[in-house]
Protein backbone atom coordinates (compact mmCIF):
# COMPACT_ATOMS: atom_id res chain seq x y z
CA UNK A 1 0.00 0.00 0.00
CA UNK A 2 1.56 3.40 -1.12
CA UNK A 3 2.12 6.64 1.15
CA UNK A 4 0.00 9.56 2.16
CA UNK A 5 1.22 12.83 1.75
CA UNK A 6 -0.63 15.53 4.13
CA UNK A 7 -0.94 19.10 2.16
CA UNK A 8 -1.78 22.50 3.93
CA UNK A 9 0.00 24.74 6.34
CA UNK A 10 1.77 24.03 9.46
CA UNK A 11 1.37 26.52 11.97
CA UNK A 12 1.94 28.38 15.69
CA UNK A 13 -1.21 28.62 17.53
CA UNK A 14 -1.77 30.53 20.02
CA UNK A 15 -4.58 28.89 22.74
CA UNK A 16 -7.05 31.00 24.95
CA UNK A 17 -8.60 28.73 27.35
CA UNK A 18 -10.06 29.11 30.90
CA UNK A 19 -8.00 32.07 31.12
CA UNK A 20 -4.55 30.78 30.36
CA UNK A 21 -2.57 30.93 27.40
CA UNK A 22 -0.64 28.45 25.51
CA UNK A 23 1.60 28.12 22.47
CA UNK A 24 1.65 24.99 20.18
CA UNK A 25 2.33 23.86 17.04
CA UNK A 26 -0.38 23.13 14.65
CA UNK A 27 -2.07 22.64 11.51
CA UNK A 28 -3.27 19.65 9.75
CA UNK A 29 0.46 18.66 8.56
CA UNK A 30 1.11 18.48 12.75
CA UNK A 31 -1.94 16.46 13.57
CA UNK A 32 -2.93 14.85 10.63
CA UNK A 33 0.83 13.85 9.69
CA UNK A 34 1.70 12.66 13.39
CA UNK A 35 -1.81 10.27 13.46
CA UNK A 36 -1.13 8.86 10.17
CA UNK A 37 2.12 7.93 10.95
CA UNK A 38 1.49 6.03 14.71
CA UNK A 39 -1.15 4.42 13.17
CA UNK A 40 1.73 3.02 10.44
CA UNK A 41 1.15 4.86 7.47
CA UNK A 42 3.94 5.54 5.48
CA UNK A 43 4.00 9.58 5.57
CA UNK A 44 4.78 12.89 3.91
CA UNK A 45 3.81 16.60 4.48
CA UNK A 46 3.46 19.22 1.73
CA UNK A 47 4.06 22.52 3.09
CA UNK A 48 5.26 26.29 3.61
CA UNK A 49 6.52 28.44 6.06
CA UNK A 50 9.14 30.88 7.29
CA UNK A 51 12.66 29.70 7.54
CA UNK A 52 13.52 30.78 10.79
CA UNK A 53 10.68 28.88 12.17
CA UNK A 54 12.16 25.17 11.41
CA UNK A 55 11.99 24.03 14.94
CA UNK A 56 8.54 24.04 14.41
CA UNK A 57 8.52 20.95 12.33
CA UNK A 58 10.96 19.15 14.67
CA UNK A 59 8.52 16.15 15.88
CA UNK A 60 7.65 14.97 11.92
CA UNK A 61 11.46 14.85 11.43
CA UNK A 62 11.76 12.86 14.71
CA UNK A 63 8.57 10.91 13.75
CA UNK A 64 10.60 9.80 10.46
CA UNK A 65 8.08 11.95 8.42
CA UNK A 66 9.34 13.43 5.45
CA UNK A 67 8.87 16.71 5.43
CA UNK A 68 8.53 18.65 1.82
CA UNK A 69 8.90 22.28 2.69
CA UNK A 70 8.88 25.30 0.85
CA UNK A 71 10.08 28.76 2.22
CA UNK A 72 8.01 31.68 2.75
CA UNK A 73 8.31 35.08 4.44
CA UNK A 74 6.10 33.99 7.39
CA UNK A 75 4.18 30.99 8.95
CA UNK A 76 0.29 30.54 9.12
CA UNK A 77 -0.07 31.83 13.15
CA UNK A 78 -3.78 31.68 14.57
CA UNK A 79 -4.93 32.71 17.92
CA UNK A 80 -7.52 30.45 18.67
CA UNK A 81 -9.97 30.77 21.53
CA UNK A 82 -11.45 27.72 22.97
CA UNK A 83 -15.06 27.53 24.98
CA UNK A 84 -15.95 23.77 25.31
CA UNK A 85 -16.87 22.62 21.69
CA UNK A 86 -16.57 26.08 20.56
CA UNK A 87 -13.63 27.88 19.44
CA UNK A 88 -13.34 32.07 18.28
CA UNK A 89 -10.34 32.19 15.75
CA UNK A 90 -8.11 34.89 14.21
CA UNK A 91 -5.58 34.59 11.92
CA UNK A 92 -2.54 36.83 12.18
CA UNK A 93 -0.19 35.46 9.59
CA UNK A 94 -0.28 33.79 6.60
CA UNK A 95 2.34 31.35 4.69
CA UNK A 96 0.88 31.57 0.96
CA UNK A 97 -0.64 28.92 -1.25
CA UNK A 98 0.86 25.91 -1.85
CA UNK A 99 1.35 25.82 -5.66
CA UNK A 100 1.24 23.17 -8.15
CA UNK A 101 4.76 22.68 -8.95
CA UNK A 102 5.52 22.24 -5.26
CA UNK A 103 2.43 19.61 -4.69
CA UNK A 104 3.21 17.51 -8.43
CA UNK A 105 6.97 17.37 -6.85
CA UNK A 106 5.85 15.56 -3.41
CA UNK A 107 3.37 13.10 -4.97
CA UNK A 108 5.88 10.22 -6.39
CA UNK A 109 4.96 6.83 -5.04
CA UNK A 110 1.92 8.59 -3.45
CA UNK A 111 -1.62 6.97 -2.92
CA UNK A 112 -3.35 9.17 -0.66
CA UNK A 113 -3.70 12.73 -0.93
CA UNK A 114 -4.98 14.47 2.20
CA UNK A 115 -5.60 17.91 2.20
CA UNK A 116 -5.73 20.23 4.87
CA UNK A 117 -6.50 24.19 4.10
CA UNK A 118 -7.11 26.51 6.64
CA UNK A 119 -7.22 29.47 4.66
CA UNK A 120 -9.64 29.69 1.46
CA UNK A 121 -6.19 30.07 -0.21
CA UNK A 122 -3.79 27.57 0.88
CA UNK A 123 -4.47 25.34 -1.98
CA UNK A 124 -4.88 26.55 -4.75
CA UNK A 125 -6.98 25.37 -7.91
CA UNK A 126 -3.80 24.51 -9.94
CA UNK A 127 -2.33 22.79 -7.21
CA UNK A 128 -5.74 20.55 -7.29
CA UNK A 129 -4.91 19.99 -10.89
CA UNK A 130 -1.53 18.78 -10.58
CA UNK A 131 -2.73 15.59 -8.07
CA UNK A 132 -2.62 12.74 -10.33
CA UNK A 133 -5.43 10.72 -11.29
CA UNK A 134 -4.68 7.60 -9.67
CA UNK A 135 -4.30 9.12 -6.69
CA UNK A 136 -7.03 9.24 -4.05
CA UNK A 137 -8.13 12.62 -1.71
CA UNK A 138 -9.30 12.89 1.41
CA UNK A 139 -10.39 16.39 1.93
CA UNK A 140 -11.11 18.45 5.00
CA UNK A 141 -13.40 21.38 4.01
CA UNK A 142 -12.32 23.89 6.75
CA UNK A 143 -10.08 26.16 4.87
CA UNK A 144 -12.99 26.52 1.97
CA UNK A 145 -16.05 27.60 4.44
CA UNK A 146 -13.66 30.72 5.58
CA UNK A 147 -13.10 34.31 4.50
CA UNK A 148 -10.38 35.92 6.55
CA UNK A 149 -10.81 39.99 6.95
CA UNK A 150 -7.81 41.47 8.43
CA UNK A 151 -6.91 39.23 11.36
CA UNK A 152 -10.91 37.59 11.82
CA UNK A 153 -11.39 34.71 10.39
CA UNK A 154 -15.20 34.54 9.40
CA UNK A 155 -17.53 31.84 7.90
CA UNK A 156 -17.75 31.98 3.78
CA UNK A 157 -17.48 29.99 1.21
CA UNK A 158 -14.09 30.14 -0.86
CA UNK A 159 -15.05 29.83 -4.64
CA UNK A 160 -12.55 27.10 -4.77
CA UNK A 161 -14.75 24.65 -2.52
CA UNK A 162 -16.76 23.37 -5.31
CA UNK A 163 -13.26 22.22 -7.62
CA UNK A 164 -11.90 21.09 -4.34
CA UNK A 165 -15.33 18.39 -4.02
CA UNK A 166 -14.88 17.40 -7.65
CA UNK A 167 -11.36 16.08 -6.75
CA UNK A 168 -12.30 14.58 -3.64
CA UNK A 169 -12.91 11.01 -2.66
CA UNK A 170 -13.66 11.58 1.11
CA UNK A 171 -14.76 14.27 2.32
CA UNK A 172 -14.85 15.58 6.01
CA UNK A 173 -16.63 18.72 7.96
CA UNK A 174 -18.42 19.71 10.95
CA UNK A 175 -21.78 20.21 11.04
CA UNK A 176 -21.60 23.96 10.79
CA UNK A 177 -19.12 23.55 8.20
CA UNK A 178 -21.80 20.88 6.38
CA UNK A 179 -24.55 23.80 6.68
CA UNK A 180 -22.60 26.67 4.91
CA UNK A 181 -21.77 24.16 2.01
CA UNK A 182 -25.26 22.90 1.21
CA UNK A 183 -26.52 26.20 1.79
CA UNK A 184 -23.98 27.09 -0.79
CA UNK A 185 -24.16 24.26 -3.19
CA UNK A 186 -28.22 24.44 -2.80
CA UNK A 187 -28.62 21.11 -2.82
CA UNK A 188 -28.99 18.02 -0.48
CA UNK A 189 -25.98 16.21 0.59
CA UNK A 190 -26.87 13.07 -1.21
CA UNK A 191 -27.12 14.90 -4.70
CA UNK A 192 -23.98 16.34 -3.77
CA UNK A 193 -21.91 13.35 -3.08
CA UNK A 194 -23.17 11.63 -6.42
CA UNK A 195 -22.97 14.74 -8.56
CA UNK A 196 -18.98 14.80 -7.15
CA UNK A 197 -18.63 11.24 -7.34
CA UNK A 198 -17.70 11.28 -3.33
CA UNK A 199 -17.11 7.84 -2.00
CA UNK A 200 -17.91 8.81 1.94
CA UNK A 201 -18.39 11.70 3.83
CA UNK A 202 -18.13 12.12 7.21
CA UNK A 203 -19.62 14.82 9.37
CA UNK A 204 -18.53 15.35 12.98
CA UNK A 205 -20.02 17.27 16.17
CA UNK A 206 -17.59 17.41 18.61
CA UNK A 207 -18.64 15.73 21.61
CA UNK A 208 -21.82 14.63 19.84
CA UNK A 209 -20.25 11.77 17.23
CA UNK A 210 -21.72 12.27 13.97
CA UNK A 211 -21.86 10.29 10.98
CA UNK A 212 -21.06 9.16 7.76
CA UNK A 213 -23.26 9.39 4.31
CA UNK A 214 -21.40 6.53 1.69
CA UNK A 215 -22.36 7.27 -2.12
CA UNK A 216 -24.46 4.49 -2.07
CA UNK A 217 -26.91 6.70 0.61
CA UNK A 218 -25.92 3.94 3.36
CA UNK A 219 -25.60 6.24 6.53
CA UNK A 220 -23.57 5.15 9.68
CA UNK A 221 -23.42 7.32 12.87
CA UNK A 222 -21.02 7.18 15.69
CA UNK A 223 -20.86 8.52 19.15
CA UNK A 224 -17.98 9.87 20.66
CA UNK A 225 -15.95 8.64 24.10
CA UNK A 226 -17.04 10.56 27.29
CA UNK A 227 -13.73 12.24 28.11
CA UNK A 228 -13.05 12.73 31.79
CA UNK A 229 -11.20 16.10 31.06
CA UNK A 230 -10.71 18.27 28.03
CA UNK A 231 -6.94 19.57 28.19
CA UNK A 232 -7.61 20.89 24.84
CA UNK A 233 -9.85 19.81 21.79
CA UNK A 234 -7.60 22.01 18.93
CA UNK A 235 -6.61 19.15 16.30
CA UNK A 236 -9.49 16.13 17.24
CA UNK A 237 -10.84 16.92 14.28
CA UNK A 238 -7.88 16.29 12.12
CA UNK A 239 -6.87 13.36 14.37
CA UNK A 240 -9.98 11.93 13.79
CA UNK A 241 -9.99 12.37 9.68
CA UNK A 242 -6.76 11.07 9.36
CA UNK A 243 -7.21 8.07 11.98
CA UNK A 244 -10.48 7.21 9.70
CA UNK A 245 -8.78 7.42 6.76
CA UNK A 246 -5.67 5.67 7.80
CA UNK A 247 -7.85 2.30 9.30
CA UNK A 248 -10.42 2.83 6.30
CA UNK A 249 -8.63 3.68 3.49
CA UNK A 250 -5.02 1.85 4.59
CA UNK A 251 -6.26 -0.77 6.48
CA UNK A 252 -9.65 -1.71 4.64
CA UNK A 253 -11.83 -1.84 7.77
CA UNK A 254 -15.26 -1.64 7.86
CA UNK A 255 -16.59 2.22 8.04
CA UNK A 256 -18.43 1.30 11.64
CA UNK A 257 -14.80 0.08 12.71
CA UNK A 258 -13.31 2.82 11.24
CA UNK A 259 -15.27 5.68 13.17
CA UNK A 260 -15.41 3.71 16.36
CA UNK A 261 -11.31 4.13 16.25
CA UNK A 262 -11.15 7.38 15.12
CA UNK A 263 -13.34 8.51 17.61
CA UNK A 264 -11.30 6.30 20.09
CA UNK A 265 -8.04 8.33 18.66
CA UNK A 266 -9.96 11.43 18.96
CA UNK A 267 -10.53 11.25 22.50
CA UNK A 268 -7.17 10.79 23.52
CA UNK A 269 -6.43 13.78 21.73
CA UNK A 270 -9.38 15.74 23.59
CA UNK A 271 -8.11 14.34 27.07
CA UNK A 272 -3.86 15.31 26.25
CA UNK A 273 -3.35 11.36 25.80
CA UNK A 274 -2.12 11.09 21.93
CA UNK A 275 -0.29 13.70 20.58
CA UNK A 276 0.63 15.24 24.00
CA UNK A 277 1.16 18.85 24.87
CA UNK A 278 4.69 18.26 25.15
CA UNK A 279 5.07 17.35 21.92
CA UNK A 280 3.41 20.35 20.94
CA UNK A 281 4.25 22.49 23.01
CA UNK A 282 6.20 25.91 21.91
Amino acid sequence: MGGVAVVGPVTIDRIVQYGEEAHKRGGVITYAGLTFAELGVETRVVTKLAAADGAVLEPLHQRGIEVCAATSRATTRFVNYVDGDARRQQMSAWAGAIGAEQLESALTGIELVHLGPLHPDDIGPDALAAIPGACRVGLDVQGYVRQIAGERVDRGVSPHLCAALRRADFVKASIDELDLVLAHCGRPLQDLVEDCAIAEWVVTAGSRGGWVLERTGARTEFASPQVAEVVDPTGAGDVFFAAYMAFRHHRGQTVVDSLQRAAAQAARQVSGGFITPAILRL
